[in-house]
């Protein structure tokens, strides 16, 4: 879900140590939101000019704000009547995710519940963001117990046409072609393997490419995201953290620094860290990623919990990102 259905320790050394690398601090103005798995985007029509962030519960929460820095708002949600997809989650929906393609804003969202593969992406449409004007297509792709994949973290893309990628631990993430539009049912699944395999606790998978990189980079969400209530902690390095991988294109095959392909059952796992457990923030993850057209900078979105309210709800993290080295590095 860009929040865990499934648990097992995953402890990952490597990753604990470099997490006393230097990593600053979420932007101010957002410590206060408490999100799940946000999406991100910015609207500037019609003298909008706002962001909206979508987040996990209920019928896909709506903040808004007229700044990146904040006061943000709690508008609404995207689909207040729950969904009109057949899962007994249909109410309670996760994991949005939100683009704008053919004169419109499309939002994936996932419908499923805890540690099962019963599950259902579907996607609403809408001229402007707000409360009130999403129209919902229901199911585009679903799973149920023995597929490889769990149909749920939806993120789009248009590279040579659409395409979808989805999926939580299992056999990983994969993705599909969607054609002629956006709410079009998936024709065929799994789709091209992108990253993960053998139930690694890995999900959440974004592609995105920068105006500034000739590369696709594909970020995933790899650990365990500790929820409210949890009264303990994984292994250190074994807690949620953001990793990337990258491509010459929107398919992939996407590879870590190491030069290893992110589908490969490796030990220490594939995929090279962008955002680890530092200073308060813990576990973060459930990014997205977007080109602001406000500060002309890549901005990433997550989820934390703070390490001095360990037990509680996590909230919203908003980071800007460099490619200059060619790789995303997480900077002020």
């Amino acid at each position: 879900m860009k929040s865990s259905i499934k648990f097992a320790a995953l402890v990952q050394p490597l990753f604990a140590l470099l997490a006393f690398a230097q990593y600053p601090n979420p932007i101010p103005g957002s410590s206060n939101v408490i999100v799940r798995d946000p999406a991100i985007w910015y609207n500037s029509a019609s003298g909008a000019c706002k962001y909206f962030v979508f987040s996990t519960g209920g019928g896909i929460q709506i903040f808004t704000s007229t700044a990146l820095t904040g006061p943000w708002s709690n508008v609404g949600f995207v689909l207040p009547g729950c969904s009109s997809v057949n899962n007994p989650g249909k109410c309670d929906l996760w994991a949005p995710d939100v683009n704008y393609y053919n004169g419109r804003y499309v939002l994936y969202y996932s419908a499923s519940a805890l540690g099962t593969q019963n599950s259902v992406i579907g996607v609403a449409t809408s001229p402007s963001m707000e409360p009130g004007t999403w129209t919902d297509h229901g199911a585009v792709v679903t799973s149920v117990p023995g597929d490889v994949y769990n149909a749920i973290d939806p993120n789009l893309i248009d590279w040579n046409g659409l395409k979808l990628s989805f999926g939580s631990y299992w056999n990983g993430i994969y993705q599909i072609g969607l054609w002629p539009d956006v709410w079009n049912p998936a024709s065929s699944t799994p789709g091209t393997h992108l990253a993960c395999a053998n139930g690694r606790a890995c999900e959440g998978g974004f592609t995105y490419k920068p105006p500034s990189s000739p590369y696709y980079f594909f970020f995933f969400s790899a650990g365990i995201t500790p929820l409210q209530g949890a009264t303990s902690r994984p292994p250190p390095g074994g807690e949620y953290k953001v990793l990337v991988g990258r491509g010459s294109g929107g398919m992939g095959p996407f590879y870590g620094q190491l030069g290893n392909d992110l589908t490969l059952d490796l030990n220490p796992p594939t995929g090279s860290l962008v955002l680890p457990s530092h200073d308060n923030i813990y576990a973060p993850g459930g990014q997205s990623i977007f080109f602001d057209p406000v500060s002309q900078r890549d901005v990433m979105v997550y989820h934390y919990v703070p390490n001095n309210a360990f037990g509680g709800p996590s909230y919203l993290g908003i980071n800007y990102l460099d490619f200059s080295s060619g790789w995303p590095v997480v900077v002020n």
